[in-house]
């Protein structure tokens, strides 16, 4: 299952938006207030999703300026196999097009089916928190 936010102009530039996303400590901003017990050591971060469970992640991937994707760290105890991509399009030098995607494969097929209709309007949660936090990058 894939699924993805509505684009979303960010005012900054897509190196500085790149960086931010490259910062688990940044990411910790971008989360819903869900989210209890986050931690970082740079390289990966944990955190619990309130009456969900525990999520170490990892970055899977990036492309300087233009991908930032995450997925679960490996021996985690994640439900499911995802991966969390920002997809970053420069536009000039003080914006940037950003588009949150999910792709979600294999896992257990009854939580795949109740996140489904979560799914999208949390990635577009994202992507305005990501709007937001933008401007003052």
């Amino acid at each position: 299952m894939t699924a993805e936010s509505k684009k979303v102009t960010a005012q900054c530039s897509a190196e500085k938006l790149y960086n931010f996303a490259c910062d688990f400590r940044s990411f910790q901003r971008l989360l819903p207030p869900q989210v209890e017990d986050f931690q970082t050591d740079g390289t990966t971060c944990s955190f619990k999703v309130a009456g969900f469970v525990q999520l170490t992640l990892q970055y899977a991937e990036r492309s300087p300026y233009s991908t930032v994707a995450i997925s679960p760290a490996s021996g985690s105890n994640s439900p499911l196999p995802f991966r969390l991509e920002l997809n970053i399009g420069s536009i000039d030098e003080s914006s940037c097009d950003v588009v949150v995607r999910a792709e979600i494969e294999g896992g257990n097929p009854m939580m795949t089916m109740m996140l489904k209709p979560k799914l999208r309007p949390a990635l577009d949660k994202i992507a305005e928190q990501i709007q937001y936090y933008s401007a003052g990058l």
